[in-house]
């Protein structure tokens, strides 16, 4: 499977920022058949009142492929070891990401960015993703600055307040 093709694991904090959004539709559109969600993401989310309808309709409209937890020890002894630092779902996605060379997608960087960055894991957050809908006309410019709008707006942090702050940020990042 080439770079671009690799399955994207996607933990719960992209997916709550597109719900916030109102766009949590427009994920599957964003990456086709490129995203999957862990069974132990699924189980996090679903055991908080405030996301379980968010984890109902992201499963009744099909837009990531279930992945159950892999039954590899090595996976297993990992995922143990990150939880004692991190949450289920973010240790889950760390732990099957690295071994398994999948592609995390969290927004979360304070926790993923360091061991990512360890392991050679390749990661995107909610801001990739919407700078994937930008590149490719899915959002244009004012729906992306409402997207940012709309996430901050409702408690959630992101990194600037426009895609072209952000795209000039990553510019010089590079």
């Amino acid at each position: 499977m080439g770079k671009h093709e690799k399955i994207i694991l996607l933990d719960a904090d992209v997916i709550i920022h597109f719900n916030k959004a109102g766009h949590l539709l427009t994920l599957k559109k964003i990456f086709p058949k490129r995203l999957h969600i862990l069974d132990v993401v699924i189980q996090e989310l679903s055991n908080h009142s405030n996301t379980k309808e968010i984890i109902d309709n992201f499963l009744n409209f099909g837009i990531a492929t279930i992945m159950q937890f892999p039954s590899n020890n090595q996976i297993k002894k990992e995922y143990a070891m990150l939880r004692r630092k991190f949450g289920n779902g973010e240790s889950a996605c760390m732990a099957v990401a690295r071994f398994n060379d999948n592609v995390l997608a969290s927004s979360n960087l304070k926790d993923i960015k360091e061991y990512c960055t360890t392991y050679n894991i390749e990661y995107l957050t909610t801001m990739d993703f919407l700078v994937e809908a930008f590149n490719a006309d899915i959002f244009d410019e004012a729906t992306c600055d409402l997207f940012i709008y709309d996430v901050k707006s409702k408690g959630s942090k992101l990194p600037c307040n426009t895609i072209k702050e952000y795209l000039l940020i990553k510019k010089d990042r590079t």
